[in-house]
């Protein structure tokens, strides 16, 4: 037991009910005062994360909005569009500023632009800024009713959903450092997917709150994203810090353990076994490789002030702790997430202890198996690395995939609900696409938390290296998109939506935790922000895609069985037409009925072919990642 509570609880002692009060409450004596800072901080950055996911709210209201602000469709979508920039471009900006002074300025700061980015569109939209230049000057709010918005008012507007975004970056990237740097590797995954999950559910809560209390005003939900997504995080800026799970011994117990290696797992300490015998000199050279290839690393104290060691002081250094003491019997504990305690080694083996030092599982002594703490590649690294550029692709085709169905999904849902009907019930077809955006946001909470506790249980209980759940996600993106493929009937289309969700939040457990070992703890939030730079290309390749197969086969281009199509100029300059859509203001276009499609699921099918196509090549990319580090190890396993 520790002095400042009791953390540990022997197997053989006394009886403790798991789920009683007493152990489930952070103000009981059972919790030290380490890990119950650690459990609030947890529970704050899962808060964070919930208000970080605030711009997937964007189609709850964006029809009102355009309504209102009386803008066309396009001019809609470029307001969002705004929004989805600020949250990637400006990921590498907050994770160099995270990774430098930690998550409190940022949280700050993100508070800040939520606050006044979803105040400035409230007030566009009540009417208190106009986006029309007034008729009488001296009167602001007394605009023209039929004159378009000027550009300048427009690029405010613009400016005001770009800041949202990056409020939300700043919010996922202080949550997430925070906690994958209070948890030690075999939890990290689990507790930073929690994190990611309120992220995924902010959608379903924004949109229900608002519906509940709003009755779907879309004034009093941008009302309500104001103050939802702004005052957590200026409060979270004020205490939200990472606990270290194991302080300074945690570097302390990695560089002793690599000094005394017989084995080693792919991706993590568990693996590690200490030689009772001392055979120090037999692997000396290696382990004077391994710590110099590490380079730097730091250690955090919670305030953004680190302590560096070069490689030659790591390759001196011995380690303070008793020999002993990293063969402790496994102790039973209640808290052992949140505890400030050593974790138990892996358990021992008959034969871990052979004529070559090795075990039965054992694996190379790659760059690959150093713990992240380790490791401090910088973003530079990242641009010369293959595996980098590999997981680059994968995330830009899946996150391509799953976002073309997320911001599609409310017309796969017309399509098929409208089928070779010009007239249809507009209330149930809404009911269905509200469904389906509450489905993929309750999933895709679900994903970013299973994906963590699966990828944590296989690699500690069987150790299994986390890039190989990596194909498991893409296999479940390309049975979502045969889904989509083979679903003819609106009241189907629930599971392709669900399976969507599942996937796409698995996707976005795993790829972290990858960047996070393959490259480092110290730059983490920085390399993490490039790497989350991919969904932009993906996304916009793929949702131009569903776009333009829409488009071919609408009332206008095809015509209808009682009519005629009429001719659509196929060549047309973007930059030529938002050019003159805002120079007109960007005036709604009445609804002549040219831009339906009554057929059926033929609206689409042709972009989730290549969907399809695309997540079969992500499949054989994270196929190919798995393998490369599996050589890796082999190629180091017969140097040694």
């Amino acid at each position: 037991m520790t002095s400042n509570g009791r953390d540990h609880y022997s197997a053989g002692g006394r009886g403790l009910n798991l789920m009683s009060w007493k152990t489930l409450n952070l103000f009981s004596d059972e919790w030290s005062d380490t890990a119950r800072l650690r459990a609030g901080i947890f529970l704050s950055c899962v808060i964070i994360g919930l208000a970080s996911g605030s711009n997937y709210v964007y189609s709850a209201y964006a029809p009102q909005l355009a309504t209102e602000l009386r803008v066309s469709s396009t001019v809609g979508n470029l307001i969002g569009l705004a929004g989805n920039l600020g949250v990637y471009l400006t990921g590498p900006l907050w994770g160099k500023l995270v990774d430098a002074r930690g998550p409190k300025l940022s949280l700050f700061l993100g508070g800040l632009c939520c606050l006044i980015g979803y105040s400035s569109v409230h007030a566009f939209y009540v009417g208190t800024f106009s986006l029309r230049a007034p008729s009488n000057p001296s009167n602001p709010s007394d605009a023209e009713p039929d004159a378009g918005p000027t550009q300048i008012r427009l690029f405010f507007l613009l400016f005001a959903m770009f800041l949202t975004g990056c409020g939300g970056s700043s919010g996922l990237t202080s949550g997430v450092n925070a906690t994958a740097k209070s948890f030690p590797d075999s939890t990290r995954a689990s507790a930073t997917g929690t994190v990611l999950a309120g992220f995924g559910l902010s959608a379903f809560l924004f949109s229900s709150l608002g519906h509940l209390v709003y009755k779907g005003d879309a004034g009093g939900l941008l009302a309500l994203l104001a103050g939802g997504t702004g005052i957590p995080m200026l409060i979270g800026s004020t205490y939200i810090r990472p606990v270290p799970p194991h302080d300074q011994d945690e570097h302390r117990r990695s560089i002793s353990t690599y000094e005394r290696i017989n084995n080693d797992d792919d991706d993590g300490p568990d693996g590690f076994q200490g030689d009772t015998h001392g055979h120090g000199h037999g692997h000396a050279n290696q382990v004077e490789i391994l710590i110099q290839e590490a380079g730097e690393y730091e250690i955090d104290d919670g305030d953004g002030v680190m302590s560096r060691s070069n490689s030659l002081e790591l390759t001196r250094s011995r380690s303070p702790l008793p020999r002993g003491r990293h063969h402790q019997s496994q102790r039973n504990d209640i808290h052992a997430h949140f505890s400030d305690a050593l974790p138990a080694t892996s358990h021992s083996h008959p034969h871990s202890h052979s004529g070559n030092g090795k075990s039965s599982h054992a694996r190379s002594s790659s760059l690959a198996s150093l713990p992240p703490t380790l490791l401090a590649h910088t973003p530079f690294d990242l641009f010369r690395s293959l595996d980098f550029w590999i997981l680059f692709v994968v995330l830009a085709l899946l996150c391509g995939v799953g976002l073309m169905y997320i911001n599609n999904a409310g017309t796969v849902a017309l399509a098929l609900g409208r089928e070779g009907q010009r007239v249809y019930d507009k209330e149930r077809v809404s009911g269905w696409q509200a469904k389906q955006v509450g489905l993929v946001s309750i999933w895709n909470c679900a994903g970013r938390i299973i994906g963590g506790v699966v990828s944590d249980f296989g690699k500690t209980k069987y150790h299994i290296s986390r890039i190989w759940f990596l194909p498991v996600v893409a296999i479940l993106f390309i049975i979502s998109q045969v889904s989509a493929l083979e679903t003819t009937r609106v009241q189907s289309l629930w599971m392709v939506s669900s399976l969507l969700g599942l996937a796409y939040g698995s996707l976005f457990n795993v790829l972290p935790m990858l960047v996070l070992e393959w490259f480092g703890m110290r730059h983490f939030s920085q390399n993490w922000g490039w790497t989350a730079v991919a969904p932009i290309l993906g996304s916009n390749g793929f949702n131009l895609l569903f776009g333009k197969v829409y488009d071919a086969h609408t009332i206008g281009r095809i015509g209808t069985e009682d009519g005629i199509a009429s001719p659509v100029d196929d060549k047309i300059d973007v930059i030529d037409t938002l050019g003159r859509l805002m120079r007109r203001g960007g005036s709604a276009i009445p609804d002549d009925g040219k831009h339906d499609c009554l057929v059926g699921e033929d609206c689409y099918g042709t972009a989730f072919k290549f969907t399809l196509l695309g997540s079969v090549v992500a499949l054989c990319l994270s196929v190919w990642a798995g393998v490369r580090r599996e050589r890796y190890s082999r190629e180091r396993r017969k140097a040694m």
